[in-house]
């Protein structure tokens, strides 16, 4: 086996076509249907199924994907932290990020980072465990910043504490209900559903049961900061967000805290790597840029106490 089938192998399997595999490696489909009949005589076992319409993985061609990707990630990895430790300012980090360590880290670190690897390609992907938790798995992030995993992730992630967070009941500036100082008050509003658990739904409950209230029925949820913030910014809607939200610069015009006297702990912000393998230079830097201004910024990040 030798590293152009593994490199081949996950082109077809990322473009399932043999043909567009082929264009995007520069190489003639003979050659590349040969590489890949090379590489299942190795492994005794058919990867692909061609079909009309291009080509479908098989079920051990899925499981063999996921390691061949984690082994093109690490062989990246490792030329990139040669040339960085070598001097060369080139390579890439790929980070997962919630929007809400987003917006508390990334514009504080971003210059920082910057100044010291202007020609690293940075690559930043919005998300929750739950959601990124595959790609870091299989190497296509370096490593996530965000919410504390609600269930088990097993031995193959280190889990770090970067701060403690609040969540705050969130709406539009000049909203309705601005005036509530219970959340009994806000009852009756219309709920936009965000979380971080598997199922979300219950992490919303959670606010009201944990207050002795009957939860709302939310029929909305959005998982894209775009999506939640283009909502809250233009309907009555309200949500339950971390306070990096409103202290955000581009949106602490736009949307504002309903100041009611419940107060809501919010998920720890950690960081998650994999355990027993090493970030690059590059990748190193950029996390401990976070980690220290998280430490430096976790009396700053607070908003002041709302007045019930």
């Amino acid at each position: 086996m030798k590293l152009h089938h593994l490199r081949d192998f996950v082109a077809i399997a990322q473009t399932r076509s043999l043909r567009a595999a082929a264009r995007s490696l520069g190489l003639a489909q003979p050659a590349l249907t040969r590489s890949l009949r090379e590489l299942e005589a190795e492994l005794g076992a058919a990867l692909v199924e061609r079909h009309a319409r291009g080509v479908h993985l098989t079920e051990v061609g899925e499981i063999y994907l996921v390691r061949a990707q984690a082994a093109m990630a690490e062989l990246r990895r490792g030329r990139d932290e040669v040339a960085q430790r070598q001097g060369e300012l080139t390579g890439t980090v790929a980070l997962g990020v919630s929007s809400a360590a987003c917006m508390a880290l990334m514009p504080q670190v971003y210059d920082a980072f910057r100044r010291r690897f202007p020609g690293v390609r940075l690559q930043i992907v919005e998300g929750f465990f739950r959601t990124l938790g595959q790609r870091l798995d299989d190497g296509s992030l370096d490593f996530l910043v965000g919410p504390r995993p609600d269930r088990p992730t097993g031995k193959q992630f280190h889990i770090e504490l970067l701060f403690e967070n609040e969540r705050y009941v969130v709406g539009r500036h000049d909203h309705p209900l601005r005036h509530a100082r219970r959340l009994a008050d806000l009852v009756g509003a219309e709920w936009l559903l965000t979380g971080v658990r598997d199922q979300v739904g219950n992490e919303f409950e959670e606010v009201f049961t944990d207050n002795g209230l009957t939860p709302p029925v939310a029929l909305t949820q959005s998982d894209s900061m775009i999506g939640v913030a283009s909502l809250l910014s233009t309907t009555d809607m309200l949500a339950v967000l971390p306070h990096q939200w409103v202290d955000s610069p581009v949106l602490r015009h736009v949307i504002e805290t309903i100041p009611i006297q419940e107060r809501f702990p919010g998920p720890d912000i950690v960081r998650i790597t994999r355990a027993n393998l090493p970030l690059t230079p590059a990748a190193e830097a950029l996390s401990t840029l976070m980690e220290r201004e998280a430490v430096a910024s976790a009396g700053r990040l607070l908003l002041p106490q709302p007045h019930p």
